[in-house]
């Protein structure tokens, strides 16, 4: 599809992460396609700009767009949220939160549990365990894998991971008064929230706790108060995937290096060739709470 040279510029300078720059230019094509347009406009770039405004939300928007406009330091990379130790037999990989999406606050939680989980799988010796249980040479599928995502979204998917942690935000219904704007509607992939006259109502069993209705709500009628993390275990990707079980759906930082140590003490008492996912496959979830 043909743009205008007034969209390429605006493309541009989109207030966005470079990763997300692809994306961005399908959107902008979709959104012309279904305005019955043969090419992009500069209007059509003013729709996809908001798009990603509310997508990535208030802080990130506001922090890419000071640096684009030369009032901000550049976003960086969280250099903390990328696992490098080629010589330990474990792995963990983590969304795009190590791109520098979503908030500070997210980030630093991240941060803090990636820290906290490496140091308790080398206190554990890991390394050693998974050694002893591989019956072939050591290689990169020997190695027990951690998935850790800052939301539901898990964008890079934790349910295929020896071990998952998500991290979830409660969201809470206030007093304040709702100004009706249906943000939390858009903004609601699953759908689980209705507006009333009243404000919104949140259908609970289908809430995934993503905290995207909350988290630019203009009149804080939506607001986070609590945020903990889903924890899943026994998950397999390679030759005969599987998909995690959960182990605890909402639970802290504490009781997540828990059930970490837990599993270990499982493994270090397996027979080679034995896996957490055949651990919990017989013996079931509670094998690890």
């Amino acid at each position: 599809m043909k743009w205008e040279k007034d969209a390429e510029k605006i493309h541009e300078m989109l207030p966005i992460p470079p990763m997300m720059s692809p994306y961005a230019r399908l959107q902008s094509e979709k959104t012309a396609r279904h305005k019955g347009l043969d090419h992009v406009t500069a209007e059509v770039l003013k729709e996809t700009e908001k798009m990603y405004a509310d997508f990535m939300g208030r802080e990130k928007y506001e922090q890419f767009k000071a640096f684009l406009n030369g009032t901000g330091p550049a976003p960086e990379l969280e250099d903390e949220l990328f696992f490098d130790d080629e010589s330990a037999l474990f792995f963990i990989d983590t969304c795009f939160t190590k791109y520098g999406e979503n908030s500070e606050l997210v980030r630093e939680a991240l941060k803090d549990m990636m820290r906290s989980i490496k140091s308790v799988m080398e206190k554990e010796k890991l390394t050693e365990i998974m050694a002893d249980l591989a019956v072939v040479a050591l290689h990169g599928a020997s190695r027990f894998t951690v998935g850790m995502t800052g939301c539901p979204n898990c964008c890079v998917s934790p349910y295929m991971k020896d071990f998952g942690i998500i991290m979830q935000h409660r969201v809470d219904i206030t007093d304040e008064e709702c100004t009706q704007c249906g943000n939390c509607l858009k903004m609601c992939i699953d759908k689980s929230i209705h507006l009333t006259d009243d404000g919104p109502v949140i259908n609970r069993k289908t809430c995934v706790q993503c905290e995207l209705c909350a988290r630019d709500c203009p009149a804080g009628k939506l607001t986070v108060n609590e945020r903990g993390f889903r924890v899943i275990a026994g998950g397999a990707g390679g030759r005969d995937p599987c998909l995690a079980k959960t182990i605890e759906d909402f639970t802290s930082r504490d009781r997540v290096l828990t059930i970490l140590k837990n599993a270990i003490a499982k493994l270090r008492n397996a027979r080679p060739g034995e896996s957490l996912r055949t651990i919990i496959d017989t013996e079931g979830p509670d094998a690890i709470r």
